[in-house]
């Protein structure tokens, strides 16, 4: 600092007044002339600013905020509030985040990725090969059996193949028989012969008639059996012969003798059944679902126990266009070469067929590949198949539900017959547990496809029948009016029961179970009969069982236990008999009840009570449906 600058600084503190009045004067210049210049110089930053305030108000109320319960997902409201099945209060589920991602959206970062061992596997085309395992049997190719029958009644005389299991061939003689009517048709045409050669100098109609004579007689004997040149032998012959020889129509085995020696027999008595054994049937049972991974003409490869280590091939025929109705299979046949004769009728097989589908879902050729994803991507919900899916962002990996079509399984594999490209990366590893994320913030997930949480209920507690599902007719009338009007003081009681558990009187409930059990135990059974006496035996034996526990102790816990297993019977109680009072009966179902497993009740009015929180969460709960009076007949 100068001199010059040193004076000027000293003149300018002897400027500033030394008292009291005089100060504050002056420290009010100082901050009027401050603002005065903040606001001409930063004019436009404040602009800015207050620019930038209002553009961020306004993507805010873009993107309100969603509110939802801790305990049900599946409520979402636009402000908060309270719970409208627990009444806790709602927490925000999201903001207006700008992260521009879709509902069934999930974004991680790389680290979190890591630690939830979330896998990726790419979609790709590839040979959806699978090895269909079948079990069955090996018949008879009916093709190539047949029955040697009597044509015209006569007597055996001898059987030339005279046990089961002899091999024949084409042509050999097996029976000879003794027929008069075979006598006689033979006598016709040797007296028709001797006619034609007698006229045949004459002519005219006589020989005519003669001939026509002659050519009936020589078809009487065709359809008799003989062949062309045993009727021409006994033409020439000029005598008939005693017996009539049956020759082998084909080759084979006698696989069933039916005749013996000396036996009469009628026209179309069965002798023998011979088969030829060199080519067999394998008849398999295929489940419904391998079917799409067969098709006629592939090649199976079967195995007997009879001959350990070997295999032996056959061609699939025939598929079964029935579904057995008693096995849900379907019967494959396949033709197997037997020239060696060492396969036999009856074995037990078991065959494999190695099959490839294309990306149609048909048995695929050499040259066609399927889109495949690991089998362990989609989950399954029956109905619905659903994939994640990662697809870029430059702020961590962000997976994406999709719903796909799925087509057979292939082993470790299923194909795909849409909702897929080749090159998408799918969680093949970790897919559940994006799942679940998805489900906590309420996003689309795989059991709730709109968003939201599923109800959870209680596996050893079905389900009661809602109100408009119940039929009528099916619960009025299997029991009298003096039965019904019977069981009103025990749904009496056990409302007794329901109401001081909702507000929290054990004294009360431990007195009402005594009450209900006294109840069930009054009730006349001679009023049922049948079907309904042995329903009504069940269902009171459990009511007994357990009010009479409960009416032996205070602690709410065990009373609300109780409850729980009394309400099943009653629920069943009021689903298979009805009731008679004139009001509605309400079903009731809380789904945080015993320890998130959900419980089922009833109750006589349509605003929730909870038995099992009492006034902790009296409205917890829902109403499932109304169940009408429905009196019974008077019979």
């Amino acid at each position: 600092m100068t001199d010059s600058d040193k004076k000027r600084f000293s003149d300018w503190i002897s400027l500033i007044p030394r008292r009291g009045a005089g100060l504050v004067v002056f420290i009010l210049i100082v901050v009027i002339a401050f603002s005065l210049g903040l606001m001409l110089s930063g004019g436009d930053d404040g602009q800015l600013a207050q620019s930038a305030v209002h553009d961020h108000d306004g993507e805010v109320a873009k993107q309100p905020t969603i509110w939802t319960c801790s305990m049900h997902p599946q409520i979402k409201l636009p402000k908060p509030g309270k719970c409208p099945i627990c009444f806790m209060d709602l927490i925000p589920l999201e903001s207006g985040s700008g992260d521009g991602l879709d509902p069934n959206q999930l974004r991680m970062t790389e680290a979190a990725k890591q630690l939830a061992r979330i896998e990726t596997t790419p979609v790709v085309r590839d040979y959806a090969s699978a090895e269909i395992r079948m079990v069955g049997r090996i018949a008879y190719d009916e093709t190539k059996v047949a029955v040697i029958s009597a044509r015209i009644p006569g007597r055996i005389d001898q059987l030339y193949a005279d046990y089961t299991g002899l091999r024949v061939a084409k042509g050999d003689h097996l029976v000879k028989l003794y027929s008069p009517e075979l006598l006689s048709a033979q006598e016709e045409l040797i007296q028709a012969k001797r006619s034609v050669e007698g006229l045949r100098v004459r002519g005219g109609v006589l020989l005519s008639t003669a001939i026509t004579t002659l050519d009936a007689a020589r078809e009487k004997l065709s359809l008799y059996g003989l062949p062309k040149y045993q009727i021409d032998e006994i033409e020439e012959r000029g005598t008939a012969a005693e017996n009539l020889t049956i020759y082998a129509p084909i080759g084979g085995t006698v696989i069933h003798k039916n005749a013996t020696e000396g036996m009469y027999v009628q026209t179309g008595t069965d002798i023998y059944t011979i088969a030829d054994l060199k080519k067999l049937w394998v008849l398999f049972d295929a489940y419904e679902s391998d079917l799409p991974w067969l098709r006629i003409g592939q090649t199976v490869k079967f195995a007997s126990p009879s001959f350990p280590g070997e295999q032996f091939d056959a061609t699939i025929s025939f598929i079964d266009p029935i579904v057995d109705q008693k096995t849900r299979t379907i019967s494959v046949r396949a033709i197997a070469d037997n020239t060696g004769d060492r396969l036999k009728p009856d074995m037990f097989v078991s065959g494999v067929v190695k099959s490839s589908l294309d990306e149609h879902g048909k048995v695929a050729d050499q040259s066609d590949r399927a889109l495949v994803i690991p089998a362990s991507a989609p989950l399954l919900t029956g109905s619905r198949a659903i994939v994640y899916v990662q697809v870029s962002d430059d702020d961590g990996p962000v997976f994406e539900g999709r719903e796909v079509v799925l087509g057979p399984r292939a082993g470790e594999l299923y194909t795909v017959k849409s909702g897929l490209v080749e090159g998408e990366l799918v969680v093949s590893n970790g897919a559940f547990k994006i799942d679940s994320e998805l489900q906590i913030h309420a996003k689309p997930s795989m059991m709730s496809p709109s968003g939201g949480g599923a109800l959870p209920h209680e596996h050893d507690q079905s389900a009661p029948m809602a109100a408009d599902m119940m039929d009528p007719e099916a619960v009025s009338h299997i029991i009298e009016s003096p039965a019904l009007e019977t069981l009103t003081p025990v749904f009496d009681a056990y409302f007794e029961v329901q109401m001081a558990l909702a507000s929290d009187d054990p004294v009360a409930a431990s007195e009402s179970y005594a009450k209900l059990r006294g109840e069930v135990s009054s009730v006349d059974m001679s009023l049922f009969d049948g079907e309904t006496h042995m329903q009504w035996m069940s269902l009171s034996d459990s009511i007994v069982t357990y009010s009479r526990k409960a009416s032996e102790t205070k602690d709410i816990d065990q009373l609300r236990d109780a409850f729980y297993h009394v309400s099943k019977a009653m629920i069943d109680l009021e689903e298979g008999f009805g009731h008679s009072d004139n009001r509605d009966y309400f079903l009731t179902f809380c789904p945080m009840a015993r320890d998130n497993r959900g419980a089922y009740w009833l109750q006589t009015v349509d605003t929730v009570y909870n038995s099992f929180y009492g006034a902790m969460m009296l409205r917890c709960g829902e109403i499932k449906g109304a169940l009408p009076s429905n009196p019974a007949s008077d019979k």
